[in-house]
């Protein structure tokens, strides 16, 4: 992504934009471990370095510092001019509408975030910008930065636009939520979802939520989607590709504990965000310096189904899926600088 943005491709038209990204772009085909950089570390000046860090632990690490400083204001302030003054902003912040900044792309705090995690983006097959697709990108990881990151990343490689689809919690967490709606985010309903589609847009979508981030600790890579159809219905019912992605590195951006009786997942999914501690850089909040790939499969195409779909049909493209999933991993894992590692659907 680097070199995207020192060519300025991502800010020039459609046609030049694709005569530039074909000149950076390298064949697969013979490529070895090490060879297009997958899993090497960007370097960045102290500068660049320092706003990208301020920027995780201030908007991103929010969602855990306000939850701790609206229980320490419970505990200790007895105001009652200082309770409605907080309520109020509270509120606002949480409620007031949030504009989509569609130049968001070509600020240099977007280069920053990209040079911070190393992205880089790979494809088996050119997508047209003016297509719609449903992009479904596991893993989870505890936090989905990966997933975010590809919001503008697809924007300035090849000028396509989607929405990625997130949980209404955090739609209301301020801060958090005004960088997820700079970059459109939407609830992640399948109402939502469908009316998007309708409109011609492309949608995101982290298949596993929050119940993945209790995968982390595993020494493989784990997927939760052998009962999580619903993506695989909605291109039914509207006729849209789907294309399979992995993001590659979600889940080193963060560690996590959780116990194995399963209670902080219990409580996560009712709460449907993740409850537990997490850590990254320093013991902080702040997410580890770890290259993320985003690979993206060949579209699979689907029809249109007129009146809802078959089980029998549903199963069928959601196998292909999963097996084009499997094929996608397998395929970049060597190439990452993960060989011995398996994806693990569950």
């Amino acid at each position: 992504m680097t070199q995207v943005y020192a060519t300025g491709a991502h800010n020039m038209p459609d046609e030049d934009r694709l005569k530039v990204m074909n000149g950076l772009s390298k064949p697969l085909t013979e490529a070895k471990p090490g060879d297009l950089g997958f899993g090497d570390v960007e370097s960045m000046t102290f500068c660049e370095e320092f706003v990208a860090i301020m920027f995780l632990l201030i908007i991103v690490g929010s969602m855990l510092w306000i939850p701790i400083a609206v229980l320490g204001f419970a505990l200790y302030v007895r105001s009652a001019m200082a309770w409605v003054v907080m309520l109020i902003v509270f509120f606002t912040l949480s409620l007031h509408p949030v504009p989509r900044i569609h130049d968001m792309v070509h600020s240099p705090l977007n280069h920053f975030i990209f040079k911070y995690f190393s992205l880089k983006m790979a494809s088996d097959a050119p997508l047209d910008s003016a297509g719609r697709y449903i992009f479904v990108a596991p893993p989870h990881g505890v936090l989905p930065m990966g997933n975010l990151m590809t919001v503008h990343a697809m924007k300035a490689c090849g000028g396509l636009e989607f929405r990625g689809l997130t949980t209404d919690v955090a739609l209301r967490l301020p801060l958090f939520r005004h960088y997820l709606g700079a970059i459109g985010t939407i609830a992640a309903t399948r109402h939502v979802a469908k009316q998007y589609l309708d409109k011609g847009w492309s949608i995101g979508i982290s298949s596993g939520g929050v119940a993945e981030i209790f995968e982390v600790n595993n020494k493989d890579e784990v997927v939760l989607m052998k009962e999580r159809k619903g993506f695989v219905k909605l291109a039914l019912r509207t006729g849209t590709p789907l294309v399979a992605c992995y993001i590659f590195g979600n889940t080193k951006l963060l560690s996590a504990w959780y116990d194995d009786g399963g209670v902080l997942e219990g409580l996560s999914r009712y709460l449907k965000c993740g409850v537990l501690p997490l850590w990254g850089r320093f013991g902080l909040p702040l997410m580890h310096r770890h290259p993320v790939l985003g690979a993206m499969a060949k579209p699979i195409v689907v029809p249109k189904v007129e009146g809802e779909p078959t089980q029998e049909m549903i199963d069928e493209y959601h196998s292909l899926f999963c097996q084009t999933l499997v094929d996608l991993f397998d395929r970049y894992k060597t190439l990452y600088g993960w060989p011995d590692k398996k994806l693990l659907i569950k």
